[in-house]
């Protein structure tokens, strides 16, 4: 069912002014300073989005370039900067929104050399990392954060413009009021070699919000977030014991069901999911997802069918995913399913399908030639650790809008072939490959 646009843009700005000055010429001392604006509300339809700064001021001092592991952990007061995204929807809608920096004024020295890392703040004050391929653990950092890094090209999804550092891409569906809490440290890279560089540098960026108001028709499935309690299928009881899901193209909820659910947006039955004993007597569960003629999934199916471990046969032939913009981590960790058919799957409005399929252990085979990837921009890890694939055609893709492919087919150990169509495998001079091939069968795609 086609997406009802809304002719509005939601943009939400703050202005937030890092200032880097370099003191000396020998060492890197530098000083962060901010100041900004709390900016407009803007209303869209049923949808408010706002954006929202604390009282936080970035206040550096004498801080030598610094390590990874060092600058995602800055606590004090001035290392960081806090801000809120608050979206209220009513109704079937749904914001697609994305955080980015804009480098301002006459920097001296180059963005290359600046990290920014972000994180969302949990209610219990612990942090989870908002930033692309970067997890942060106790002891360790796993990944890169990234350097400032200007898009290429506008993301017409969220209204982004080209020439911004996109830092979190995402959709909120929610009914009521949902506020987020981020938190955005910015350092200077360890690589960066102060000496002999005169003194006087200086960086500053902006923080932008953007967001598009679109409308949702007809039955439509609830996301999920996996920062938050679950009381529906997703919870541990379930999530780990569940060995088979089905879909069907009505509503209708036998007796004896273990448990059941209304898993539609609207809250008005129109979606639903219950689940029954599998008969294995193993204590383990099937789960039937159903709606009314169809099932439409949510623009955000991140993580939705993650870490389902036992699970071993799926069948997703009722899923309309023609409004789906984030398919990131949707089967990730699904380590038991041997197959898995996605040839009905409508991705024409995807823009991240990162760690999609990463740690299917168990997948021989992935049709994908239905996949239309014209507006993906991130495919990194994509089919990491799927260790009993042994060929991909993925002759459908184009990857004219894709920036991040690291790791794509790394630890892919059985991989032997992987096939592309020359005219629609582009890669730009700002696409990062690294790894891709990290630990693979093959080192590099054939050309059909």
């Amino acid at each position: 069912m086609k997406m009802k646009k809304k002719e509005n843009i939601v943009i939400i700005v703050i202005l937030v002014v890092m200032l880097i000055a370099i003191i000396g010429v020998s060492y890197a001392a530098f000083n962060f300073s901010q100041a900004g604006s709390v900016p407009n509300k803007i209303t869209t339809g049923y949808i408010t989005m706002s954006y929202t700064e604390s009282d936080n001021t970035i206040n550096l001092g004498n801080a030598l370039p610094t390590t990874d592991n060092t600058g995602v952990r800055r606590l004090k007061d001035g290392e960081y900067f806090d801000f809120e995204v608050t979206t209220d929807i009513k109704g079937n809608s749904y914001v697609n929104y994305e955080i980015s920096a804009k480098e301002v004024g006459e920097g001296t020295i180059d963005g290359s050399n600046i990290k920014l890392y972000l994180s969302i703040v949990n209610e219990d004050g612990t942090e989870t990392s908002a930033t692309k391929g970067v997890k942060v653990y106790s002891s360790s950092v796993v990944g890169t954060v990234p350097t400032y890094k200007e898009e290429v090209m506008a993301n017409s999804i969220t209204g982004r413009p080209a020439g911004e550092m996109s830092l979190l891409t995402g959709t909120a569906s929610s009914q009521g009021e949902v506020t987020t809490k981020y938190r955005l440290r910015m350092y200077v890279a360890e690589e960066y070699n102060p000496q002999g560089d005169g003194g006087g540098l200086s960086f500053a960026v902006k923080v932008n919000v953007y967001g598009k108001n679109e409308a949702m028709i007809g039955p439509v499935l609830k996301s999920y977030n996996a920062n938050l309690a679950q009381t529906d299928f997703h919870a541990d009881e379930y999530k780990k014991n569940i060995t088979s899901i089905v879909t069907k193209d009505n509503t209708t909820i036998p007796e004896g069901v273990i448990e059941s659910w209304d898993m539609s947006v609207a809250d008005d039955g129109s979606v639903v999911a219950y689940i029954e004993d599998d008969g294995t007597g193993s204590g383990t569960y099937k789960l039937t997802i159903g709606g009314n003629g169809k099932i439409i999934a949510n623009p955000n199916m991140s993580v939705y069918f993650s870490s389902f471990s036992n699970l071993k046969t799926i069948d997703l032939s009722y899923l309309d995913t023609s409004i789906v913009n984030n398919m990131s981590y949707m089967f990730a960790g699904c380590s038991n399913l041997t197959e898995l058919d996605v040839s009905n799957f409508d991705t024409s409005n995807v823009i991240d399908m990162s760690q999609i399929f990463i740690y299917c252990s168990s997948l021989t085979e992935l049709d994908l030639s239905n996949f239309d990837t014209s507006n993906v921009i991130d495919m990194s890890y994509m089919f990491s650790n799927c260790s009993s694939l042994t060929s991909l055609n993925l002759s459908s893709f184009n990857t004219s809008k894709v920036t991040n492919m690291i790791s794509m087919f790394s630890k892919t150990t059985n991989l032997r072939e992987v096939l592309a169509d020359k005219t629609k495998w582009i890669i730009n001079n700002n696409t990062d490959i690294r790894y891709m091939f990290r630990n693979s069968g093959v080192s590099s795609v054939t050309y059909i």
